[in-house]
């Protein structure tokens, strides 16, 4: 540490000795360093260096340089032997509401003829523009600086594992250096620290340079972006190089024309003009929350799930065909082993941020076998019927059907097959890697032959959970509430018979519950989920696609 001590002329004994003072003492103002000037971390240092904190999001979008922007992408795709150029003009205008109008111009000439360039293109600048002003693009705990000996600056640092969405998840594999001379930035170096995958490409080498000027207004500007990635794609050796280049900024502040003979050249009527739809409509807020630094799935999706769910179901009355049978069977010596699989197919969308709403569909199929404890009291009055009768003739019926006469053991198994249909919603809160939600349906179910649905279940999860970032998976613990009523009911039709049932049962509603969730790149998520309680258990498992 560096003091700079101011003296007057005129000495005193304090001036003399305090040399002395500082000399003893320098070894314990080097420990304490860290007391008078805490070391830079983070935006510290950006703002030391004079870095705007805005600067790595030009990494992610060169939408962010101005409201209106005229640029040039060029773009060359090497794929085996086969070389795929293209060529157009992108143009962002803003008008008083912050709507934002972005269109691609270009001559047909100038785009490859087995390639759809212009949808590449498209969906390259619509992701730009969702994430023209994403909050944490970047690590404040990963910038680090490193003062060169010819005096320039190397500040380093990582993209946010947290914040960024599932367009640009790749990101986080990035390391950044941007090199500080003469207290201002000159070049920001993009490199990727592990393979990763990018519309249909496996990418193995990835390196992104800007260059950055500074206007006579003083506003410092990207003046170029150069990428280049090597990787494969299905065996193939591919190459990608792009190259952005601005053309014109329009802002508040003025017009800065940087080639005024590509402006000419991109405001030709001839050219090819093709809108971008930029917006999406769900999630509503979704802007805003991305500005936060707060990652969105896409809005829409579709899975199917399978559960399997055994129950171990203790009875309490019977009533069979309206006949109260509790004196023939023992309700406390019977059980319902009930095995269900139900297939669902769903469908939901992301209503605002944090609640999601879904419908379903499926086919349930029970199989169960009721193990009901005989109490013998039917026998007991046929023989008692029988013996006033005829003296001895009901002995000797007990003695023949001795099963019916003596208590034992009656199975009673069943296969029933349901049709269900339900709706649901699920509230979420995050932060960092924790998350919390709760999910809710309501569903019915009719019996396949029947034209009546049943009564309605309500099913609640609350659970908390854990995600590990660079893997995209989820691991969650927490409960399910299933509603079940303190009766079944229902009607049961096999060949000419038919009975309506009516059975009081004794349930335990809430479950354990542990999961895990893991999603491969941005539309496909598979999760499995284990419930476990006193009278049930079940594992359901899920695959899923957004988009």
């Amino acid at each position: 540490m560096i003091h700079i001590i101011k003296q007057t002329a005129k000495r005193s004994l304090s001036t003399v000795v305090a040399p002395i003072i500082l000399s003893c003492s320098f070894n314990v103002l080097a420990e304490e360093n860290s007391q008078f000037q805490p070391e830079l971390k983070g935006k510290q240092i950006f703002k030391h260096y004079g870095i705007d904190d805005d600067l790595p999001k030009l990494g992610i979008s060169s939408l962010d340089m101005g409201e209106h922007l005229v640029e040039q992408i060029d773009r060359t795709i090497y794929l085996g032997d086969e070389e795929r150029k293209s060529s157009v003009y992108l143009v962002k205008s803003t008008d008083q509401k912050g709507n934002i109008d972005l269109r691609i111009k270009h001559e047909r000439s100038q785009l490859d003829d087995h390639v759809d360039a212009i949808e590449e293109i498209e969906k390259s600048t619509r992701t730009q523009y969702r994430l023209r002003n994403w909050a944490q693009s970047y690590d404040p705990a990963s910038v680090r600086a490193t003062e060169l000996d010819n005096g320039d600056v190397n500040v380093s640092f990582n993209y946010s594992k947290y914040g960024l969405p599932q367009d640009i998840a790749y990101f986080r594999f990035m390391s950044v250096e941007v090199l500080i001379s003469d207290g201002k930035p000159q070049t920001m170096q993009i490199s990727n620290t592990t393979p990763f995958k990018l519309d249909g490409y496996s990418i193995e080498e990835y390196r992104q340079v800007i260059t950055f000027q500074q206007l006579e207004s003083g506003k410092l500007i990207m003046i170029e972006k150069s990428v280049e990635m090597n990787g494969k794609k299905r065996k193939k050796p591919v190459r990608i190089v792009e190259s952005i280049v601005p053309i014109a900024l329009y802002d508040e502040e003025g017009v800065n024309i940087i080639d005024e003979a590509r402006l000419t050249e991109a405001s030709d009527p001839r050219l090819i003009e093709e809108r971008v739809e930029v917006n999406r409509t769900f999630p509503l807020m979704g802007d805003m929350v991305a500005r936060q630094g707060i990652d969105l799935p896409l809005p829409f999706g579709i899975s199917m799930a399978y559960r399997n769910q055994d129950m171990n179901i203790p009875t309490n009355d019977f009533v069979i065909g309206g006949i109260r049978l509790n004196d023939f069977f023992d309700p406390t010596d019977t059980f319902a082993n009930v095995n269900a699989e139900v297939l669902t197919l769903r469908g939901d969308v992301n209503i605002l941020p944090f609640w999601n709403m879904f419908g379903y569909v499926g086919k349930i199929n029970v199989d169960a076998n009721v193990d009901a404890g005989y109490t013998g009291a039917a026998g007991e009055k046929i023989q008692e019927m029988l013996n006033n009768k005829a003296p001895g003739l009901g002995d000797e019926f007990c003695d023949a059907l001795t099963a019916i006469c003596q208590p034992g053991r009656l199975n009673v198994p069943l296969n029933l097959k349901y049709d269900l249909v339900g709706i649901g919603t699920t509230l979420s809160v995050g932060y960092k890697e924790f998350f919390a939600s709760v999910t809710g349906t309501y569903s019915t179910t009719r019996m396949e032959g029947s034209s009546s649905w049943g009564d309605g279940l309500i099913t609640v999860q609350p659970m908390l959970g854990y995600q590990l970032v660079d893997y995209r998976a989820q691991f969650f613990v927490g409960a399910e509430y299933q509603g079940l009523k303190s009766r079944m009911q229902g009607r049961v039709i096999t060949g000419d018979i038919e009975f309506d049932y009516d059975v009081g049962v004794e349930l335990n509603e809430w479950a354990a519950l542990v999961g895990v969730n893991k999603q491969f790149g941005k539309h496909y998520q598979m999760s499995l989920l284990y419930n476990k309680g006193e009278t049930r258990d079940s594992m359901t498992l899920n695959f899923g696609y957004r988009f």
